[in-house]
C-alpha cells in the first residue's frame, strides 16, 4: 500500500476577473466549520492509474481558478462577522491525496476520506480530495468541503465542473457565477417590511437571543449511533399511500395531500422520538417536557423559489439552505398508528408550503440581514428536537458525475463521521428509486430505534 499526499493550487489559464478581496457570510452561512463528504465509486479505468491521477490533478487545479473562494481563507473581522479572504496572500492550496491498496474493494470506509471527520480550522483549505486504487481495479474519489463556505448544491456544482473538465469538455461559463458575493436578496422580490422582530415575526425554528450564543446547545454535543435504512421504491409508494389522509377524513375532503418526502420524515421523525421515549434526557435545545410537542427542523435548498429560477445553475455559490422549523404533537410521534403518522407528515407539508414561497425565503433573508438582529452578530440561534436533510433530488452516481471512465457505480455522504443525535439525511439512488436514510439516535435508544415495529415495516436496516 502505497499513500502520497499532493498540493494542487489554482491555474492561471482565463484571465478571469478577480472575486472581492473580502467575500462576507450572509447570515444564511450558519453552518459550523463541519465537512460535507461526498464519496464515488468508479469501475476500473481504460487508462493507467499514473494517468487518472495526473487528469484529476490538472482538471482540479482548473476548477480552482474558475471557483476561487475554494482556495480562500475563513477570516473574522473585529466585529465578528466571518469572511472568506482572497488573493494570493490569502491562498490555501488544496489537499490531494493518492492512494493505491494491495485489498480488493468491499465498501465504504472512514479512512477513504481525504481528511479526518473533526472540526475544520480556518487553517484548513476549504477543499480536499482523495484517489483510492484497489487491487481489482475499483476507483474511489472522495471529497470534503467544508460546510461554511457552501452547501451541498454548490459543493455538486462544483464536482460536476470538475468532472466535465476532467472528461475534456468545453467549459460552460454560463454556469459559473460572475458575482461570488453572498447577497441572495437580489434574487428575491423585497420583502415587507418587519416593524419589529418578535416570536411571531422570526422564521421558524430560528429566534434573536438578548446575548451572543456561546456555543451549541448541549444536546447536539452528545454521542449518537448511526445506521442506515434502506427504503425501495415499492415500500415508499406504500409507506405514501398508508400516511395519506383517509378518504373520509376532512384532510381529504380538503383536498390536502403529502409527498413520499413528507411521509419519510414522518416516519423517521416517529421512530426516533419513540426510541428516545422517557430514557433520554430532555437537554438544552430540546423541547420541554411540559410542552408535549416536538420540533422538527428539515433543510431545503431556496435556489428553486428564486424568481424565474435566476439562482439556479451554479449561479449563487454558497449556502442557501433556507432551513424551516414545524412543531408537532408528541402524541402523534408516539403512536404507532398511520393516522397519527399522517398528521405529522400534513403538518410537515403545510410547514414547507408556507415556509419556502418566494415570500417566505425573502423575509427569513431580510430577518438574517437586520442589524436589529445581527449588531452584536451571534445571537441568531435554533433549535429543534429532530433535524432532517432531503438530499433526493441530487443524483449523487449520474452521468455528470463521470470522471472520463463512466459514471459513478455508487456513491456516499461517507463513512464514519460526527452527526448529532435525532438527525436523518437522505438520499436516493436513481436507477432504481431506492432510497436510504441515515439516522441517529443517543446510544441509549439505539436498540429501540432498529427494532421499532412502524419503521421496519417499511425499511430494512443495512449493515454496518
Amino acid at each position: 500500500m502505497t499513500l502520497k499526499t499532493l498540493s494542487i493550487r489554482p491555474t492561471s489559464q482565463f484571465n478571469l476577473p478577480p472575486p472581492p478581496p473580502k467575500i462576507y457570510l450572509h447570515g444564511i452561512d450558519f453552518s459550523p466549520p463541519i465537512q460535507i463528504r461526498n464519496n464515488r465509486f468508479y469501475h476500473s479505468s481504460p487508462i493507467t492509474t499514473s494517468e487518472v491521477v495526473e487528469n484529476l490533478k490538472n482538471s482540479l487545479a482548473i476548477a480552482l481558478e474558475l471557483v476561487p473562494p475554494l482556495s480562500g481563507t475563513l477570516k473574522t473581522n473585529g466585529r465578528g462577522e466571518a469572511y472568506i479572504a482572497t488573493g494570493e496572500e490569502n491562498l490555501l492550496e488544496t489537499p490531494f491525496l493518492v492512494e493505491e491498496r494491495d485489498s480488493p474493494y468491499v465498501g465504504d470506509s472512514e479512512d477513504l476520506s481525504p481528511r479526518g471527520s473533526g472540526i475544520l480550522t480556518p487553517q484548513c483549505s476549504p477543499f480536499a480530495a482523495k484517489v483510492t486504487k484497489f487491487s481489482c481495479g475499483t476507483i474511489a474519489v472522495a471529497s470534503s468541503i467544508n460546510h461554511q463556505f457552501v452547501d451541498l448544491g454548490s459543493f455538486l456544482d462544483f464536482l460536476e465542473l470538475w468532472a466535465s473538465i476532467a472528461r475534456g469538455e468545453p467549459i460552460d461559463f454560463s454556469k459559473i457565477p460572475t458575482d461570488w458575493t453572498r447577497t441572495p436578496g437580489r434574487f428575491f422580490p423585497p420583502p415587507q417590511p418587519v416593524e419589529a422582530w418578535t416570536e411571531h415575526t422570526f422564521p421558524p425554528p430560528f429566534k434573536v437571543l438578548p446575548e451572543p450564543v456561546s456555543g451549541p446547545p448541549l444536546f447536539l454535543m452528545v454521542p449518537a449511533a448511526v445506521s442506515t435504512f434502506k427504503f425501495t421504491k415499492a415500500s415508499m409508494e406504500q409507506l405514501r399511500s398508508d400516511f395519506s389522509p383517509a378518504k373520509d377524513s376532512e384532510a381529504h375532503k380538503a383536498g390536502l395531500w403529502i409527498s413520499s418526502g413528507d411521509a419519510l420524515a414522518s416516519l423517521l421523525c416517529g421512530a426516533i422520538t419513540r426510541a428516545r421515549g422517557d430514557t433520554v434526557a430532555r437537554l438544552d435545545g430540546r423541547s420541554s417536557f411540559e410542552s408535549q410537542t416536538e420540533g422538527i427542523a428539515m433543510a431545503a435548498d431556496g435556489r428553486v423559489r428564486a424568481s424565474d429560477s435566476t439562482m439556479q445553475n451554479g449561479q449563487y455559490f454558497g449556502n442557501f439552505n433556507t432551513l424551516w422549523g414545524v412543531t408537532v404533537s408528541r402524541l402523534d410521534l408516539l403512536s404507532h398508528s398511520c393516522e397519527s403518522a399522517s398528521r405529522v407528515a400534513l403538518a410537515i407539508r403545510d410547514g414547507l408550503n408556507h415556509q419556502l414561497t418566494t415570500e417566505a425565503i425573502a423575509h427569513k433573508i431580510a430577518f438574517f440581514e437586520d442589524p436589529r438582529n445581527t449588531e452584536p452578530a451571534g445571537r441568531i440561534s435554533w433549535a429543534a428536537d429532530l433535524i432532517l436533510t432531503n438530499w433526493c433530488r441530487f443524483d449523487l452516481q449520474g452521468p455528470k458525475l463521470d470522471l472520463g471512465w463512466g459514471k459513478p457505480f455508487t456513491a456516499t455522504s461517507g463513512s464514519g463521521g460526527a452527526f448529532p443525535p435525532g438527525y436523518c439525511l437522505m438520499t436516493q439512488v436513481k436507477d432504481t428509486g431506492d432510497t436510504f436514510a441515515l439516522i441517529t439516535v443517543e446510544k441509549d435508544a439505539a436498540d429501540m430505534l432498529w427494532s421499532d415495529s412502524l419503521l421496519t415495516k417499511y425499511g430494512t436496516r443495512v449493515p454496518a
